[in-house]
């Protein structure tokens, strides 16, 4: 798959969440949604690989989702699953990594845990609406707490901190968008049978939901912080060039309607990525720019890259236009 990745292109254009997972009649509706320009574009380009989950027992599906294995494989990344140094990454960014290079980082992520029926599922993160000031008090506490036992903290982003610790090397961890609304316990670090740094992680973590859960950040609040999740885990690999210019465009426009499972909400989230994203993208290539579109679902993604297209295509494509629900539809993986 790396070879895919390998091939030189202008830009590519990365879309999370892009596919959906049709039951019933959905597809028909993928069939007919108005994306003139995602429609055009594909016109003018070919699927060249697919890449499906290889999950393993008791998972259903890879610690890390296939958005975020394109993404690393386009960075030139080649790594086991559940080790993907986005907080590396982000840490080097930000001028953190200057005196320890070979530093592992991962992200930790103030997330609400839902108990309901003697099961807990993990609440999305985005509609916990962590203002600073909730942001800075947690950051207060729990920086000092963490430090105890090695996990150097640094502010990111409200809600979500770098840390620093070699806990972090080599520990696969799930992705946040894997475990949102679902049963955390088989996505936990360690799984059934925790040892070493993820045992560790599993102790801290039951400490600080006993600090949080009398924290006065919480008094008033509709949806509690309650725990944290780690993930992004890892040291950034010593062969690639974090800044590469060649790094994919990101757009996670269609994220929050489709973990959600809102079909009309992701439609429309479509739309406007069809306008605002596809369309300037389509006037390039009409100039002669090559492109790669990478197209995610839950457990694949597909690469289409912009080519020249044959005599015999251009006609074929002119009497039997692209039918969306063949690129946006997906068919549900059985337990």
């Amino acid at each position: 798959m790396s070879s895919v990745f390998s091939t030189p292109v202008a830009s590519t254009l990365l879309l999370p969440f892009s596919m959906w997972t049709a039951h019933g009649a959905e597809a028909s509706v993928l069939a007919k949604a108005e994306l003139p320009h995602l429609r055009a574009w594909l016109q003018q380009a070919q699927c060249v690989a697919v890449d499906v989950d290889a999950p393993v027992a008791p998972l259903l599906a890879t610690l890390t989702p296939p958005h975020e294995r394109a993404w690393a494989q386009a960075m030139g990344w080649s790594l086991p699953d559940g080790i993907l140094p986005s907080a590396a990454q982000a840490a080097h960014a930000q001028g953190l990594q200057a005196h320890n290079p070979d530093a592992a980082w991962a992200f930790i992520s103030l997330c609400n845990w839902h108990v309901s029926n003697g099961q807990v599922t993990l609440s999305d993160p985005a509609h916990l609406q962590i203002d600073a000031a909730t942001d800075a008090a947690l950051f207060a506490s729990l920086q000092p707490f963490l430090a105890e036992d090695g996990v150097q903290l640094h502010p990111y982003l409200p809600g979500q901190w770098l840390a620093q610790s070699h806990w972090f090397a080599d520990l696969p961890t799930a992705s946040l968008d894997r475990v949102i609304g679902r049963n955390i316990d088989p996505w936990l670090v360690g799984g059934e049978s925790p040892s070493g740094a993820a045992k560790q992680l599993r102790r801290l973590q039951n400490e600080v939901q006993m600090l949080l859960y009398t924290h006065p950040v919480n008094e008033g609040r509709g949806l509690t912080l309650n725990s944290f999740w780690v993930h992004g885990t890892g040291a950034l690999p010593a062969h690639t060039a974090p800044d590469a210019t060649s790094a994919p465009q990101v757009v996670n426009s269609l994220r929050s309607s489709a973990l959600q499972q809102d079909l009309i909400g992701w439609l429309d989230a479509w739309r406007e990525v069809d306008a605002e994203v596809m369309a300037p993208l389509r006037e390039r290539v009409l100039a002669g720019e090559r492109q790669r579109l990478v197209l995610c679902a839950e457990h694949v993604f597909h690469v289409y890259d912009t080519v020249t297209p044959s005599l015999w295509q251009r006609v074929r494509r002119h009497f039997v236009p692209t039918s969306l629900d063949t690129v946006l539809a997906v068919v549900p993986v059985k337990d």
